[in-house]
């Protein structure tokens, strides 16, 4: 199944389950799980569905594996969920929840360890072999092919702490389109909700310096809200240390060319040289990339599509305002 199907997968899943189970219960519990119900299916009726498959054209398919990737283990699906921060663990146990029958299918005798490792956010191996090396990587690859699976992925990105985080980065940015929850959302999957609201704090607290900052055009401070991001990525000076960070999987690098600054009514971006620049890299030492390159370019991706709407969507159901 190919990632256009996402708007048929969501819907269903854990709200759907708590549904079934009210259903033997009493009227008021039945009542609360329709209403909880109802309000998963406005979600799929609108941006959200959109907004799902733009990530996942930048992240993955629902059976795409990234392996120990910068030494998060695996990475997973359509938002790459991984085993290090655990939320790999948290994306199976819910398809395990989901469809047990198929999981063990897929997983093997194996299963519940898997659960176990991944639930612990460890990367210890699972029959002496690492996750992210056969067989388990074919397993993944066949359990993200299946529907049941696909629609757990749906769901948990959708409920997730990224959507969360893109709906409060949003809110506190004024902005509503659709265009700024996709790149919202792109900046809390990437950089994590916490990460990506720290910029928009900083911005925020710009504008409210002189009000007078603040661009008329949303699409502006989208803009201005993604070159911030951006910036901790960048620097015009050597910086004290080579690492980035304690883990040492991210470090410093002068760079001859980077993607020009996302300006207020363009956001198209070019190459450009630069002198006496450094940039935050990761990925393998022989091929580094530049976290600042990455945010730039996705972002003037988004701001550029032509597929996406500037109207104004509602925040907390889904559906376009009116």
């Amino acid at each position: 199944m190919s990632r256009n199907n996402t708007p048929l997968l969501l819907g269903a899943g854990a709200i759907g389950l708590l549904f079934l189970a009210a259903a033997a219960s009493s009227p008021t519990a039945r009542h609360t799980a329709r209403r909880l119900e109802e309000k998963v299916e406005a979600l799929i009726t609108d941006w959200i569905p959109t907004l799902l498959r733009k990530t996942s054209e930048h992240e993955g398919q629902f059976w795409s594996v990234q392996a120990n990737l910068d030494g998060n283990g695996v990475s997973y699906g359509i938002l790459q969920w991984t085993q290090k921060s655990g939320s790999l663990g948290r994306l199976l146990r819910a398809m395990a929840a989901a469809d047990p029958v198929a999981f063990g299918r897929f997983f093997g005798a194996s299963w519940a360890k898997v659960l176990d490792v991944t639930g612990r956010a460890s990367l210890e191996a699972v029959d002496d072999v690492s996750l992210w090396a056969e067989p388990w990587v074919s397993r993944f690859n066949a359990a993200g092919r299946w529907p049941a699976f696909q629609q757990v992925q749906s769901r948990v990105a959708a409920e997730s702490e990224y959507m969360a985080g893109a709906i409060e980065i949003a809110r506190l940015l004024g902005v509503s389109s659709e265009r700024a929850m996709v790149l919202c959302y792109n900046r809390t999957v990437h950089q994590g909700p916490a990460g990506a609201l720290g910029p928009a704090k900083r911005l925020v607290a710009w504008y409210a310096e002189d009000p007078r900052r603040r661009p008329a055009a949303a699409n502006d401070v989208l803009a201005q809200y993604a070159w911030t991001c951006a910036a901790k990525f960048r620097r015009t000076s050597a910086p004290e240390r080579r690492n980035y960070n304690d883990d040492g999987n991210i470090w410093w690098s002068p760079v001859p060319a980077e993607w020009s600054e996302l300006g207020v009514g363009a956001y198209a971006v070019r190459r450009v040289a630069v002198a006496g620049v450094w940039h935050a890299v990761t990925g393998p030492p022989s091929k580094p990339w530049s976290l600042y390159d990455l945010i730039v370019k996705r972002s003037s991706n988004i701001l550029t599509d032509p597929t996406l709407r500037d109207a104004a969507v509602d925040l907390g159901m889904g559906r376009r305002a009116a």
